[in-house]
């Protein structure tokens, strides 16, 4: 015998239980922190998204009214005060074609309480779409894009003009210096290109953008159909998908602002509409935002397409703070600030602020427990909007209606 020792078999049998231990241990601690990831990664994935569409809601709210009437643009109406204008909206929804009849003029904010699609899921199991058969909202927001200037520096290099710098009139003779030409009929508008150079920047005028005339008789709003770059013109042919050109109509056209020599403002102006997209890709729903009017001038290249700006988005709503202490409000079952809409006599004229909520789910199933799972998660926030917030809250008799 040599005299050398070794592990008996007890020994060893212990050994490699405690092993097996320790193992199992770290693989379960391993699985785990691998399911947290996982559930850490989907959840913020759902967060960005509903972040990422949030914050383009809150910037365009932010700015709606801006540079807009008080009382709204007004828009081609008959003699009896019935408008026929086109909302841009989701595919395929008819209630959301038109903004409504008795429209006179188009506030800063137009509410579409249930007007989107259909709010849809996915069943985590199957993967088979599921409609919630519940509407969500949509809404329209109108601005003025107060960014717009010359292409061509002013004199001596200085920053450019901007297109609202210069009025425009109907009568040549006594247009000043710098005086766009409007016709008549508001089928042109001629800007002078010493002053005022097309197609202008940092976004260039173009077909399907929407011009707003403002003088002291009142406002007029039309599109562009099309943008003659060295003769300085712009044109708006009836036959629009707005509807808002050569209507023929009595009420609320260019014609009905007498410019004359009368120096009127013009002004582009954005109107962007959100939705919730959930029949293009049902497993996927997104967030639309729609500036102006889609599929335009072709639906095969639209200057102002559809933008998806969040994945994943299951539900869209909007109500509204019509608190006003100037006007009588309506009965709102939630309240005056948590209206889903204006109930007359109120209007949207009234909205001080707009409550915003959005739905998103993950884009993966949770495949951790007995049954995969989707994470959910909302999103929401309140916006003042503060071309619309502030109001007299103590009239003078001077300033009472």
């Amino acid at each position: 015998m040599n005299g050398q020792k070794g592990f008996s078999l007890i020994e060893l049998l212990v050994a490699m239980a405690v092993l097996i231990v320790v193992a199992a241990a770290a693989v379960t601690a391993l699985v785990q922190a691998q399911h947290v990831t996982t559930a850490v990664g989907l959840e913020a994935n759902t967060q960005q998204n509903l972040r990422a569409g949030m914050h383009f809601i809150v910037h365009d709210l932010m700015q709606a009214g801006e540079g807009i009437p008080q009382l709204g643009v007004t828009i081609p109406t008959t003699a009896g005060g019935v408008s026929n204008i086109t909302r841009p909206g989701p595919p395929g929804i008819a209630a959301a074609a038109k903004f409504p009849a008795n429209y006179i003029a188009l506030p800063q904010i137009t509410p579409g309480s249930l007007l989107g699609q259909d709010a849809k899921t996915v069943n985590p199991i199957t993967g088979a779409v599921q409609d919630g058969l519940l509407k969500t909202d949509i809404t329209t927001i109108l601005y003025v894009d107060d960014t717009l200037v010359s292409s061509a520096l002013g004199p001596g290099g200085i920053p450019a003009p901007k297109l609202s710098d210069y009025p425009v009139v109907q009568l040549a003779p006594a247009n000043p210096v710098c005086a766009g030409v409007l016709a008549v009929d508001g089928s042109s508008l001629t800007l002078a290109p010493a002053c005022f150079t097309l197609p202008g920047t940092p976004v260039p005028i173009q077909k399907g953008d929407l011009i707003m005339f403002h003088n002291t008789r009142g406002s007029a709003l039309e599109m562009v159909t099309d943008v003659n770059v060295g003769a300085g013109v712009l044109t708006f042919a009836a036959g629009d998908p707005a509807g808002l050109n050569g209507t023929g109509l009595p009420n609320g056209t260019v014609t009905n602002l007498n410019v004359g020599a009368t120096p009127t403002d013009i002004s582009r102006v954005w109107m962007v509409t959100y939705y919730v997209d959930s029949n293009t890709s049902p497993t996927r729903p997104q967030l639309i935002r729609q500036v102006n009017y889609p599929n335009y001038p072709t639906a095969a290249a639209p200057n102002y397409p559809p933008q998806p700006i969040a994945d994943i988005i299951e539900n869209l709503s909007f109500s509204y703070d019509l608190i006003n202490s100037n006007a009588p409000v309506g009965t709102y079952p939630l309240g005056p600030g948590d209206a889903a809409q204006p109930i007359a006599p109120d209007t949207p004229l009234n909205i001080r602020a707009v409550n915003v909520t959005l739905a998103g789910r993950s884009e993966y199933t949770y495949t951790a427990r007995s049954s995969p799972q989707f994470f959910r998660n909302n999103l929401s926030t309140q916006v003042s909007v503060r071309s619309m917030a502030f109001v007299n809250a103590f009239p003078t008799p001077a300033t009472l209606p």
